[in-house]
C-alpha cells in the first residue's frame, strides 16, 4: 500500500506535469489568451500565476524552484531584461511559502488577495526595475507612459487575481499528476505518511 501512495506522489510525475503546464502557461500568455482589451488593460499573467499556484500548495523546495523556472521562461518569452523576471518570481515566491501556513490557501477570497498582491508586486518591481536600469543608461521614460503602463499593470493584477481561484480548481483536476492533494497541499501529503 505504501509503493501505491509513493507512485503516486512520484517527483519524476510532478516535474513531467509542471514543464506541460509550464509550456501550456508559456503558450497561452504569448498568445494573449483571455486579454479583454487589445491597448494591453486586462491581460491575464498565466506564467506568474502558475508560480502562484505552485508555492502556495506545492512542498517548499519545489515550489521555489517552480517559480524559478517559471521566470526564466518569462524571461525568455518577454522582451525584457534576462534574469529580472526569475528573481521577482523567485523571491515572491518565497515569500508566499513563508506565509502560506498563515493564510487559508484553499478559501477563493485569499487566493485572490495572495494573486493581486504577488501579480501587482511583480508587475511594479519589473517596470521599477526596468526604468531604472534605463535611467542609468541614459534613456528616460515619459511620466504619461508610466501612468499608462501602471493602469495596466493594475488591471492585470485585477483581471489575474479574478481567474486565479477558477484556475487553481481546474488543475486540482489533474490529481496526483501535481504531486500533492487537491485542496490539502503539503499538510495532507504529510499526514499520510
Amino acid at each position: 500500500m505504501q509503493l501505491a501512495s509513493q507512485a503516486a506522489y512520484s517527483p519524476f510525475m510532478r516535474w513531467i506535469t509542471f514543464f506541460a503546464l509550464l509550456y501550456i502557461a508559456a503558450a497561452l500568455q504569448a498568445a494573449h489568451l483571455g486579454q479583454l482589451n487589445l491597448t494591453g488593460y486586462f491581460h491575464l499573467e498565466f506564467i506568474p500565476l502558475l508560480a502562484i499556484f505552485y508555492s502556495l500548495y506545492a512542498e517548499r523546495d519545489s515550489a521555489m524552484l517552480a517559480a524559478l523556472l517559471c521566470g526564466l521562461v518569462y524571461d525568455l518569452t518577454s522582451p525584457s531584461l534576462l534574469g529580472l523576471e526569475m528573481v521577482l518570481l523567485g523571491l515572491l515566491s518565497m515569500g508566499i511559502t513563508n506565509i502560506r501556513a498563515h493564510v487559508f490557501r484553499n478559501n477563493f477570497i485569499s487566493q485572490m488577495v495572495i494573486t493581486f498582491l504577488t501579480v501587482t508586486l511583480f508587475l511594479y518591481g519589473r517596470m521599477i526595475i526596468s526604468n531604472l536600469l534605463l535611467w542609468t543608461a541614459g534613456k528616460h521614460a515619459l511620466v504619461p507612459t508610466n501612468l499608462a503602463i501602471c493602469l495596466i499593470i493594475l488591471s492585470s493584477a485585477i483581471y489575474s487575481a479574478a481567474v486565479a481561484p477558477l484556475l487553481f480548481r481546474a488543475l486540482f483536476f489533474l490529481g496526483a499528476l501535481l504531486g500533492f492533494d487537491s485542496h490539502t497541499g503539503r499538510a495532507g501529503r504529510l499526514a499520510r505518511k
